[in-house]
């Protein structure tokens, strides 16, 4: 085998893999712009979705303040009628 071909026989595969990779890359810019209208709509989904569950972090803080509550007054229910 001469230089030349062991050369060409290296250069092929590696050239037709950077032209590979260069395709994708390409590919890849020219389908990006057409995600631009699903970018907003995520958005849109990601700021509702953050506001509905702000809002049930309210209410089981509420909640929890409820159960906290009727706690308490089990337990002083308790000690009053630990005392009799």
């Amino acid at each position: 085998m001469t230089d030349v071909q062991l050369y060409f026989a290296i250069l092929v595969p590696v050239f037709a893999v950077m032209v590979g990779i260069v395709a994708g890359i390409l590919q890849m810019n020219s389908i990006g712009g057409r995600f631009t209208g699903m970018e907003a709509r995520f958005t849109s989904l990601e700021a509702t979705m953050n506001a509905r569950f702000t809002s049930l972090e309210a209410r089981f803080d509420t909640l929890t303040g409820k159960v906290i509550e009727i706690d308490n007054r089990l337990t002083r229910v308790e000690a009053i009628l630990e005392r009799h």
